[in-house]
């Protein structure tokens, strides 16, 4: 699914940023030399939401905040921003950057907090709000910018539009629309590799009915920096050519994609389904009124890559390999009504993947194992083979979500 409604805090919101009086922290997350020269510069860097290419969100050198220094946390600065701040900021040479609930894109300097420059995205973009988001009629992003070069670029948060600005100024120097759905908006933070940038696409519409929805369709993009242009899109479902009680859904809308540049692969997972063809509806009502269901699944088709981890091609955008993970579930605003028969048939545990997968490595019974690692909203975590996705290991935690 995509994320629901955005709840805004009434109370006034700083972003705060807590440091030790004596000790600046510093979280290395310079990418190895197989990545981007745009990408190696200095120490204490942060650039997008995963923090680098493999998207562990991992400060891999960072040694003065420990359990040890955490009682030393002080306050070093605050900046008002007006209204909620979600998203993780970037930070490159010195500077945060990071959009606010109140429809601005902000860079703030990271040494005191004061402000280098802000733009409204509305004025700078010319994007009127779609009006789905609750409570918000301005422009806005909810997405941690990502760095690409001497540019920042983020998702809007509707319509499903990609923009990029300078760093130094903010000026706008391209905008791309991704998805043309009424309700499609882009949350995910994208990740900048070797001149191109990675991201997917998503929607609000599978909130705003109780009656048959839904037409929109998940899919990665893959854009040129320097222009905007469209290089590739990956949808994850077949075509319902603008047709409801179709194929709809499997948003990809969590944190960034990772990167695998030995495989030549971008890592993405998934979300739920928001409508199925009637066959599958059908398979799905079968399969209830029996004793034991089928495994594997027969209601789920190979073209299905609804709650899944996908690896995609680089250079074609071409899926190498797929692994389905949640089995039929199809979830709209209609399945939170009880006055309504529109649900579909269960279950419909609407257990999208919140995060693209990790890239890690890990020793399995003594053997290496290059291994992508993401966890559903079921509580279920999973670690998947790079070369082809079997399955390494899997686990839930202790109570099922």
């Amino acid at each position: 699914m995509a994320p629901h409604g955005f709840y805004n805090n009434p109370f006034v919101l700083f972003l705060c940023m807590l440091c030790l009086l004596t000790i600046t922290a510093c979280a290395d997350s310079r990418w190895d030399s197989m990545r981007d020269k745009f990408s190696q510069k200095e120490p204490a860097e942060w650039l997008n939401h995963g923090g680098d290419l493999y998207n562990r969100r991992y400060a891999s050198t960072e040694t003065k905040i420990s359990p040890e220094t955490a009682s030393k946390l002080r306050l070093k600065w605050e900046f008002y921003a007006g209204k909620d701040i979600t998203a993780t900021p970037a930070i490159f040479n010195g500077t945060l950057y990071f959009p606010s609930w109140n429809g601005y894109l902000y860079a703030v300097k990271a040494s005191d907090g004061s402000l280098v420059w802000k733009q409204n995205l509305q004025k700078l973009t010319g994007l009127n709000a779609t009006g789905f988001v609750n409570n918000v009629n301005w422009t806005v992003s909810r997405a941690t910018p990502t760095i690409a070069g001497d540019m920042l670029i983020i998702g809007i948060y509707g319509p499903a539009v990609v923009i990029a600005v300078k760093q130094a100024t903010g000026r706008l120097v391209w905008s791309t629309q991704l998805d043309s759905n009424p309700a499609g908006v882009v949350t995910m933070s994208g990740t900048f590799h070797m001149g191109s940038f990675y991201v997917g696409t998503s929607s609000l519409e599978e909130g705003l009915s109780i009656e048959q929805c839904c037409i929109f369709r998940g899919s990665l993009s893959k854009l040129d920096i320097k222009t905007g242009a469209l290089l590739w899109q990956t949808f994850t479902l077949p075509d319902n050519h603008g047709e409801r009680g179709e194929y709809a859904g499997a948003a990809i809308w969590g944190s960034s994609p990772s990167i695998d540049v030995r495989r030549n692969l971008v890592y993405v997972a998934t979300g739920n389904l928001y409508s199925s063809p009637l066959s599958i509806r059908e398979c799905q009502e079968q399969q209830n009124n029996q004793t034991v269901p089928t495994q594997p699944d027969q209601c789920i088709e190979p073209d299905n890559h609804s709650n899944s981890i996908l690896a995609i091609d680089l250079d074609s955008g071409k899926i190498k390999w797929y692994r389905q993970l949640g089995g039929y579930d199809v979830w709209f605003l209609a399945c939170n009504n009880l006055s309504t028969p529109n649900c579909p048939p269960g279950p419909n545990p609407d257990a999208d993947f919140g995060e693209a997968p990790m890239m890690l490595s890990i020793y399995v019974n003594g053997t290496m194992r290059d291994t992508v690692t993401a966890v559903q909203k079921s509580g279920f975590a999973w670690a998947l083979d790079r070369n082809n996705g079997s399955l390494v290991w899997a686990t839930v935690s202790p109570i099922f979500t």
